[in-house]
């Protein structure tokens, strides 16, 4: 359980050594250290002797660190240190310490100017509202469920058949969670998390969704196409052709832009045409149906999604130590995604602004096959399909020189090489976040 807890890959002034050896573990890979405790400052919030772990082992080249923005309850670091005070995760910290201080975070994503899925600029806040956002506040509170394995993350539920296919009509949703303790049959229970770049969601929807493509192909191996594209069971699809899906979330539409469903990767095949892929890919095969590792979950939205939108997180009574009269936890989202104005970044990124998403090939009548021998895969590992340390996490960050984490993290858009913070994942530089 890691998306709650800091880790620090790197030398951190003045630190005091507790003395606690501990592991978190993630699909990727664990990583391995020392429980410290440091003054942490954190989008202004300044925290003295914040508990992290200094690492001494980690397979995440191109991170500094992780820091956890999930609810606290399956810290590590606050287990190991028999759930004190002092282990909290950095929000608990904030809010407990800052009693005026509504307690929510803020993330806004969004890519670049080019239309890159994978460098964007950030910005998370915690406890105000981002200017000419504040309608965030009216949005519909969606539960934050109380996962009913006991595995935390920031969850809620899809509408029923609450996914809007690119041919305009809903898709069949079901779960998969058995007696799941609330919601109805048909609503999906969505994990959101940054740190996922690549969104994870059930095989049969990402077919629905890709499968009638012309042109589409379900490729097994990456490597097959090149042997830079690690990728594995995804759908290859034409870089020039627009996909259109929305998500129904409290009765509200959230469309996705075009370039968060079509992924560039920059890749050529060995006939040298561009390799483009399905950007929302079908759910780990560790995390699938492994409830008691992973939750309640039937799909994950990650960073391909939440660019589409405003989030906010109110933690309530997920905070530590909070008394019975606070208010449950909740998820407020606001659609940013205009569909004229992504359909145009589309045309201008991917059709050189000549619009021929008019004329493109009609959706085909049925769903193309996979190759036999995979039909019943259920997708690729999770450290090994693009979407990187997800694990027992509440994020899974890739390598920040291809990820979507090379961003500012807080209002005043720090500039950013280095810590990522998980379940709402940003970058941030060392500097900026210990005191020395």
């Amino acid at each position: 359980m890691c998306s709650w807890d800091l880790w620090v890959s790197g030398d951190v002034p003045d630190t005091k050594d507790l003395g606690v050896d501990t592991t978190l573990v993630y699909a990727m890979g664990p990583v391995k250290g020392r429980i410290n405790a440091a003054q942490v400052e954190l989008d202004g919030f300044v925290v003295q002797d914040q508990a992290y772990i200094s690492v001494a082992t980690e397979d995440f080249s191109g991170f500094d660190g992780m820091i956890g923005l999930g609810p606290s309850k399956g810290s590590s670091v606050s287990s190991m240190l028999s759930n004190s005070t002092a282990g909290l995760p950095i929000l608990d910290r904030i809010f407990r310490e800052n009693l005026t201080v509504p307690n929510h975070l803020t993330l806004l994503l969004s890519r670049d100017s080019g239309g890159s899925a994978e460098q964007f600029p950030a910005q998370l806040t915690i406890g105000t509202v981002l200017s000419g956002l504040e309608a965030v506040l009216e949005s519909p509170k969606l539960p934050a469920l109380t996962d009913q394995f006991g595995v935390q993350h920031w969850q809620s539920l899809l509408d029923a058949n609450g996914i809007v296919g690119p041919d305009g009509q809903r898709i069949d949703t079901t779960t998969s969670i058995p007696n799941p303790t609330v919601g109805s049959a048909d609503q999906l229970h969505v994990m959101f998390d940054s740190g996922f770049t690549i969104p994870q969601l059930p095989g049969p929807i990402v077919d629905s969704i890709y499968g009638r493509i012309p042109g589409a192909e379900f490729i097994v191996n990456g490597s097959t196409l090149n042997q830079l594209l690690l990728y594995t069971n995804f759908w290859r699809i034409p870089c020039n052709y627009e996909v259109n899906v929305s998500f129904i979330f409290a009765g509200q539409e959230f469309p996705v832009a075009p370039l968060d469903l079509n992924l560039d990767t920059g890749l050529m095949d060995s006939s040298n045409k561009e390799i483009c892929i399905a950007f929302y890919q079908q759910i780990a095969g560790n995390v699938a149906g492994n409830f008691n590792t992973f939750g309640a979950i039937d799909m994950i939205l990650g960073m391909a999604f939440l660019r589409n939108t405003y989030t906010l997180i109110n933690f309530g009574n997920f905070v530590d130590g909070s008394t019975d009269n606070v208010a449950d936890p909740y998820i407020q989202l606001l659609s940013v995604s205009n569909k004229t104005q992504i359909h145009t970044d589309f045309v201008n990124v991917r059709l050189g602004g000549r619009d021929t998403t008019g004329s493109q090939a009609p959706l085909l009548s049925n769903i193309q096959p996979r190759p036999e021998s995979n039909s019943n895969d259920s997708g690729a590992e999770a450290g090994n399909n693009g979407s990187g340390p997800g694990g027992q996490s509440e994020g899974s960050g890739t390598n920040s020189d291809t990820d979507d984490n090379d961003s500012s993290a807080s209002r005043t858009a720090l500039s950013a090489t280095g810590i990522s913070i998980l379940a709402f994942l940003v970058t941030v530089n060392l500097l900026n976040v210990f005191g020395s």
